[in-house]
């Protein structure tokens, strides 16, 4: 009985035979050196025409196409950028990632992503394996800060090795001084934010963070107290809440937080996944957003705008930062002893009810 794929016309032996071709075979078929293929295959130097058919001629009969790591391998370099992010299902990097890979598209560069899942040693995973692609340039947001001396001795070795320029995005590392950035200024965002609760009546601020060994807690914490000090509020521990800045783990903060006896009037939530934890705990009560409690979270959630409700956010323009991320690593690549240089974008209070 005659088989699917032969019905179909699809020959997989020529396709599992095609598998063993590689430059060597070209050069044997078409009678020259394999410096002769790699020649043509790079428009590189000089071949004769009659040279080149014969070449030509070879790899369509095999089909041969080098593969993106050949060629990087023999060039020494290649025309991939690395992408490392600490979350890829935030939609905060999902944005990321799109601006980066149109920007990079224009510029004739192909992107390699990398998650690390806030894990540190997911980062030096993913190093390696783009020191083995030969990338051209990284941009980076580190999974965590890198706080013991061995950690960031090992950082900073896997960094250096990709003998490629580095854009810090979003995350610093302070200790590594050979980079680029693009911040958010998180510390202002925070105290402009409880600031304006403040104006706005409210004297039982709270704040749902993440633990103080993340630079972007640390940033946002001291814009949150920083604001109460000025405006004579006492600082109160039990208002804190500090999690780990995901959904399930701000849930549970949040539900201590709207069941306490003295409970906040406001609370200032420290991402967008916090923002979710916390509108997931206050769905279960009968308290009212905006009513009995009011909310200023970074970042915009566009699942609130698709179905009308109410949210106060700080914005963070997040595909001007990727925008400037890649624009600084392509001035990089073509001034790379240019003094390395940092960005910081400030952000805007988005807000509706107070």
């Amino acid at each position: 009985m005659e088989s699917y794929n032969a019905k179909k016309g699809i020959d997989f032996t020529r396709g599992q035979a095609m598998e063993n071709v590689n430059i060597s075979t070209i050069a044997q078929e078409a009678g020259v050196s394999q410096a002769t293929v790699s020649r043509v295959l790079n428009n590189s130097g000089y071949v004769s025409i009659k040279t080149k058919n014969k070449v030509n001629r070879a790899i369509e009969k095999y089909g041969y196409a080098p593969s993106a790591l050949a060629r990087s391998l023999h060039k020494g370099y290649s025309d991939i950028i690395g992408v490392l992010v600490p979350e890829i299902e935030n939609p905060f990097f999902g944005e990321i990632l799109k601006v980066i890979s149109l920007e990079a598209e224009k510029h004739s560069l192909s992107m390699i992503c990398f998650n690390s899942d806030n894990i540190g040693d997911r980062d030096l995973l993913a190093l390696a394996t783009m020191k083995n692609y030969r990338i051209k340039g990284l941009i980076y947001t580190p999974a965590v800060d890198y706080q013991s001396d061995l950690d960031r001795k090992n950082i900073a070795i896997a960094l250096d090795s990709l003998n490629a320029p580095i854009v810090f995005l979003d995350r610093r590392l302070s200790f590594y001084k050979n980079a680029d950035g693009v911040f958010f200024d998180n510390a202002d965002a925070a105290y402009q934010a409880t600031k304006a609760l403040v104006e706005a009546g409210h004297k039982k601020i709270a704040i749902i963070n993440a633990e103080m060994d993340r630079v972007l807690a640390r940033e946002r914490q001291s814009g949150y107290e920083a604001a109460l000090k000025q405006s004579s509020i006492p600082y109160r521990d039990d208002y804190v809440f500090l999690g780990d800045f995901s959904i399930e783990r701000s849930y549970i903060l949040a539900q201590k937080c709207l069941t306490m006896e003295d409970r906040p009037t406001a609370v200032i939530t420290c991402n967008n996944f916090t923002s979710l934890g916390f509108l997931k705990a206050l769905s279960e009560t009968s308290l009212v957003l905006n009513k009995d409690i009011t909310c200023i979270g970074f970042d915009c959630l566009s699942e609130l705008e698709t179905v009308g409700m109410v949210f106060n956010y700080i914005e963070r323009n997040t595909s001007e930062m990727a925008k400037m991320s890649i624009d600084l690593l392509l001035e990089k690549l073509k001034f790379p002893t240019s003094p390395f240089t940092e960005q910081i974008i400030k952000g805007d209070l988005i807000l509706h009810n107070l």
